[in-house]
């Protein structure tokens, strides 16, 4: 059960930071609801994303995301997750870039009514790799491929990414998620700096 609910939180974070040209250093905030059939337990919450551009080459990531989830036995559980990345990127061709990223993860589960005393917390890894390529100047769409361990338990999941630049430096973005343990959905804004 709290290997899907990691999972579901961690995957609502975006995908790796775009190469340069695209957009690379900025702040990035979702709404996002899960969908789990292993276990039947869905959730909802935010999640937050900062980047920053080292070099041309390099950069560096920090996602935290929250999440409660529905009721189920009578009870609720809060999930907070935490990682931070470290990644690369090469430009494919104009406008297509592959980017990969790997890093520390923290989670931190805790229950409320009949769930409580359910309260764990570990640290893991995750590592990522994608493609992302801009369509034309407003459009970036993006797919990922993601693999993060915690818990004892290992879990992978594929992630589209879509963005539309309302202007140079704020942008829409969706995502949808589909992963070993739950499917997640997501909807916000990013910033560029």
């Amino acid at each position: 059960m709290r290997h899907t609910l990691i999972a579901a939180a961690l995957l609502a974070a975006p995908a790796a930071v775009m190469a340069e040209g695209l957009s690379y250093t900025y702040a990035d905030a979702r709404y996002f609801s899960t969908d789990s059939d292993a276990l039947s337990i869905n959730s909802q919450g935010a999640a937050l994303t900062g980047s920053f551009a080292i070099d041309s080459l390099f950069f560096v990531a920090g996602d935290a995301s929250y999440a409660k989830s529905e009721r189920f036995n009578g009870g609720k559980l809060d999930t907070v997750t935490a990682a931070v990345r470290g990644g690369a990127h090469y430009a494919v061709t104009t406008g297509l870039d592959a980017v990969a990223s790997v890093g520390a993860l923290f989670a931190d589960i805790s229950g409320s009514g009949s769930l409580n005393g359910r309260d764990d917390n570990d640290f893991g890894y995750v590592a990522q790799a994608g493609l992302r390529l801009a369509l034309v100047p407003q459009v970036e769409v993006g797919g990922f491929y993601s693999y993060q361990s915690i818990f004892g338990g290992n879990n992978g999941a594929f992630t589209g990414d879509l963005q539309y630049h309302v202007t140079d430096k704020l942008s829409l973005v969706g995502s949808a998620t589909s992963g070993d343990a739950a499917d997640v959905y997501a909807l916000g804004a990013r910033y560029h700096f």
